[in-house]
């Protein structure tokens, strides 16, 4: 369903074509949910963002991106650097040194919780117990 290259969708979406592709580039490169999306944009909802992606067969995958990449080795949260991420462990885990030089692995969600939550690590075990 292609008119010139065009993919038909924008239009019976209700997007218009300048609409779509933003709508394409915000999901494809910069990694935006649904929501996130419909609100940029400013008009239509979560599913009507979901369903013009699916008719036009676009997902992040078939653009040939690979998985987007939430924690980077060298990123900082705090005091607390990212080194490697640990391959052999089953869930997502990251071996990360504080800034006094204490090395430790921690789950790297737990850097990114608000300050006052109680599961926040944002200075390792050593520095928290100078405290």
């Amino acid at each position: 369903m292609l008119k010139a290259g065009v993919p038909l969708v924008a239009g019976k979406s209700g997007f218009t074509q300048s609409e779509f592709e933003e709508i394409k580039r915000l999901y494809v490169e910069e990694g935006r949910t649904f929501s996130q999306i419909a609100k940029v944009i400013g008009k239509g909802s979560e599913n009507s963002v979901r369903n013009c992606l699916a008719k036009a067969r676009v997902n992040r995958a078939s653009i040939g991106e690979k998985k987007l990449e939430r924690f980077k080795s060298g990123q900082k949260y705090g005091k607390i650097t990212l080194l490697t991420r640990l391959v052999k462990s089953k869930k997502l885990r990251y071996h990360v040194v504080c800034d006094c030089g204490y090395e430790f692995d921690v789950d790297p969600y737990f850097l990114t919780l608000p300050n006052d939550h109680k599961n926040n690590v944002s200075e390792c075990p050593r520095c928290r117990a100078a405290k």
